[in-house]
């Protein structure tokens, strides 16, 4: 059992726990015939990888499209942009021929997030193109490349939240929006003495306007271009769309701290038996009319939950820099 191994401790996996995961996804690839050209070098690179970075883990996975099974480390790389740090969702597939053919790395932006559009090193689907990949030898590491990954992002970030949808216009200002629009006929009502009065309209009340959540601060905005004596109407714009960008960076790591059941911030994460983290009380709920994985829907192989101690103290420390309750 892979999870045995790997989350059954309160504290960070030793490098024995990393080994003995690592040598239980080869065993699993091995049963469903898959022939591993050097087992020995995926090994020693998939364990550098999880040393380096400590928010992937070892799995068996498959990619998009392909029922061939790949050693996949999969999780969060922790990326900085403008000296802030983001935890970018990604997965790294090894292949059977490594170290002779460059693995795959892959993007996986959460049900909120997307890929910039047309990013020069990574694709619609999520797959990074690096120079480093078209050139890779067997002397080539896969910790270099995640590193090349990074300075990507550092320097033109692939990654950011949706753009939320503006709030639809009410039906009773869409018929007054145009300015020659026909003017509706009054109603009347008959009165007791037979004569007509004009009915008085339903009373409705104005749409009130959206609570913008982390918007940027226009007179901030204002105050930073007199301080730096900037002018003009193309200037603004580009202030303003460089807060919206960070907003938007944000939003990557606040990502990585939601629950994949409830897409809920999470406040006491657990890491299940399928190697995922989740709230507490939606996996539990969830177990106790199942008993598989609410993301691979493969059957668990028991119902412990750990508690995810990092992750926590991570979230917190966000949650205090940016005061959410």
């Amino acid at each position: 059992m892979l999870n045995r191994y790997w989350f059954n401790t309160m504290s960070a996996p030793s490098k024995s726990d990393m080994k003995a995961a690592i040598k239980e996804v080869q065993r699993q690839l091995k049963s469903h015939g898959i022939k591993l050209k050097d087992s020995s070098r995926q090994a020693a690179d998939a364990l550098e990888v999880l040393q380096k970075f400590p928010y992937l883990r070892p799995s068996v996975g498959m990619m998009s499209g392909s029922e061939q099974k790949f050693f996949k480390l999969e999780g969060t790389v922790q990326m900085f942009f403008n000296s802030n740090g983001y935890y970018v969702p990604l997965a790294v597939f090894l292949r059977e021929t490594h170290p002779d053919s460059p693995p795959v790395c892959m993007i996986q932006p959460t049900p909120d997030m997307m890929i910039k559009p047309h990013h020069f090193h990574v694709d619609a689907h999520g797959l990074v193109y690096l120079p480093y990949l078209h050139d890779w030898t067997k002397r080539s590491s896969i910790v270099e490349m995640l590193r090349e990954v990074s300075a990507i992002f550092t320097s033109d970030p692939f990654i950011f939240k949706k753009p939320s949808q503006p709030p639809a216009t009410p039906s009773y200002l869409k018929d007054n929006a145009n300015k020659g629009a026909t003017k509706s006929k009054p109603v009347y009502e008959q009165t007791a003495g037979g004569k007509q009065t004009v009915q008085s309209p339903p009373h409705r009340t104005p749409p009130q306007p959206p609570v913008a959540r982390n918007t940027p601060d226009v007179n901030q905005i204002q105050k930073t271009m007199r301080a730096l004596d900037l002018k003009g109407p193309d200037l603004t714009n580009e202030v303003k769309a460089k807060a919206k960008e960070m907003d938007e960076l944000d939003s990557v790591l606040e990502n990585s701290f939601r629950c994949p059941i409830s897409m809920e911030i999470m406040s006491d994460p657990v890491f299940a038996a399928d190697g995922h983290t989740y709230e507490r009380v939606e996996i539990e709920r969830w177990l106790q009319t199942r008993d598989t994985s609410p993301l691979t829907n493969e059957k668990l192989p028991h119902k412990m939950l750990t508690p995810n101690h990092n992750l926590r103290s991570q979230i917190l420390e966000y949650q205090q820099k940016n005061a959410i309750h």
